[in-house]
C-alpha cells in the first residue's frame, strides 16, 4: 500500500506522501546510490586482490563491504559484472591520475616525468594495485569481456603518452619525424612490463629506474633535466 496523509484532494482521493518521509527513512538520492556503488567496488577490489577472481565470491564482497546481499545485487548482476565494473573504474582512475600529474606546463620531459610519477603512485605504490592488474591480465586470457576492457586500458595509456609527445613536437622540443603512435605503444608496453617486474622482484623496482627507462624509450633521455628534479620514492 502507498502511504497517505489525511489531506483531501477531491472525492475519494488523498495526497501521496513518499514512503521515506512517512517512516523517517533516508531518502535515496543519486549521490547516495553512487556512494553505495563505490563502497561495493572498493570492497570487491580488495577481495579480488586477496583471493583472486576465481576463488572470490559475492558473499566475500558482502562481508567486506558491510552491505546486504540485496544491495550488492541491486547494483550488479553477479561476480562477472563486479569484475568488469572494477576494471573499468580502475582504468578511468589510472588515466585521470596520470593526466592530473602531467597537466601542468613545462618541458615535454618534465610533463613525462610527472606522468610517470602519477602512474607510479596509482599503479605501483597503491596497495594491491600490481596484484589486481595481474589478476586482470590473467582473466583477460579467458574472458572476452575483460580482454576488451584491458585493450581499452592500453589505448588510454597510449593516448595519454601521445598527447604529451605531440605537445613536445608542437613546441619544437621533439623531432617532427617522431613516430608518436609507435613510441607511445613502446612506452605503454614498458609500463606494463614494469608492473610485472615489480611483482616478480618483490618490490625492488624503484621510481628513479622507471623514470629513466621510460624517458629512454620515449626518446627523451637527451632532453634537459627537469628544473625540479625530485628524489625518487622507494
Amino acid at each position: 500500500m502507498w502511504p497517505y496523509h489525511g489531506g483531501r484532494l477531491g472525492v475519494g482521493c488523498r495526497a501521496y506522501v513518499p514512503y521515506d518521509e512517512v517512516h523517517g527513512l533516508p531518502r535515496i538520492t543519486p549521490a547516495r546510490e553512487e556512494a553505495t556503488r563505490q563502497t561495493i567496488l572498493r570492497a570487491a577490489r580488495d577481495v579480488f586482490v586477496r583471493k583472486g577472481f576465481h576463488a572470490a565470491s559475492v558473499d566475500d564482497v558482502v562481508a567486506a563491504s558491510g552491505m546486504s546481499v540485496g544491495a550488492i545485487y541491486g547494483h550488479f548482476k553477479g561476480k562477472d559484472e563486479l569484475i568488469h565494473a572494477c576494471v573499468l573504474e580502475a582504468n578511468k582512475a589510472e588515466a585521470d591520475t596520470v593526466l592530473a600529474y602531467a597537466r601542468a606546463g613545462g618541458t615535454v620531459r618534465e610533463r613525462m616525468e610527472r606522468a610517470i610519477d602519477g602512474w607510479w603512485a596509482f599503479t605501483i605504490e597503491a596497495p594491491g594495485a600490481p596484484a589486481f592488474l595481474a589478476e586482470v591480465w590473467a582473466a583477460a586470457s579467458r574472458t572476452p569481456l575483460i580482454r576488451e576492457v584491458v585493450a581499452r586500458r592500453r589505448e588510454r595509456t597510449v593516448t595519454v603518452i601521445s598527447i604529451i609527445l605531440r605537445d613536445g613536437i608542437a613546441k619544437g622540443e621533439l623531432s617532427q619525424g617522431l613516430d608518436v603512435d609507435g613510441t607511445a605503444r613502446n612506452v605503454a608496453a614498458l609500463l606494463d612490463g614494469m608492473v610485472m617486474e615489480r611483482i616478480e622482484s618483490g618490490g625492488s623496482l624503484r621510481l628513479a629506474d622507471a623514470r629513466r627507462r621510460v624517458l629512454e624509450s620515449g626518446g627523451l633521455a637527451a632532453q634537459p633535466e627537469s628544473r625540479d628534479e625530485r628524489p625518487s620514492r622507494r
